[in-house]
């Protein structure tokens, strides 16, 4: 049962994910940052990153997975993730003074790491994660804090997004709504 909930949330949350297409994983859409270096995040089959229209340089730690750090100018930017049969296009925003439906990102981790710290190849040569969530946060102070049982908690990306979010606690949607996935 708790399978068939986790692919009809990755479905209704990331048709990418469900789909086999592209995603891009960080900054979520409609994200306000701030001033300075961003770090852009995405995995997609032979894709390809542009920034407002312009081909992106991005280092690629595993195979079709891309990571590019950019100093966008103040202001509305777009973000597109292009591949043979596909294209993902989000939205963000730089700086002071965004429209309305745009909210703050929040990191995370908060500070630099790199995506091997998390992320590894299987045997398969696929992009995993390596599903380790405490190698860095406290398990007894996240049972302590959740209302889940500890083997719920091994599953974190149902609920939070590893990589950062507009939502309070790094969820990937509002509280009721991830709730209501699962629970009536």
């Amino acid at each position: 049962m708790r399978t068939l909930v986790a692919a009809v949330f990755l479905g209704l949350l990331s048709p990418a994910i469900a789909g086999g297409g592209g995603k891009i994983v960080r900054p979520p859409d409609r994200s306000i940052l701030p001033a300075g270096e961003i770090s852009i995040a995405a995995t997609g089959p032979g894709a390809r990153l542009e920034l407002d229209g312009q081909l992106l340089s991005a280092h690629e730690p595993f195979p079709d997975v891309f990571h590019a750090k950019v100093t966008p100018a103040p202001g509305e930017h777009s973000l597109a993730l292009v591949w043979e049969d596909g294209r993902r296009e989000i939205r963000f925003f730089v700086g002071e003074g965004a429209p309305e439906g745009f909210a703050p990102f929040r990191l995370h981790p908060p500070f630099a790491i790199d995506c091997q710290t998390c992320h590894a190849l299987s045997r398969r040569g696929r992009f995993r994660f390596k599903g380790d969530c405490f190698a860095c946060h406290n398990k007894t102070t996240f049972v302590d804090s959740h209302q889940h049982a500890p083997h719920v908690l091994q599953d974190c990306g149902l609920c939070h997004n590893a990589h950062g979010s507009t939502v309070a606690h790094h969820l990937v949607v509002s509280r009721d709504t991830a709730c209501k996935l699962c629970h009536n």
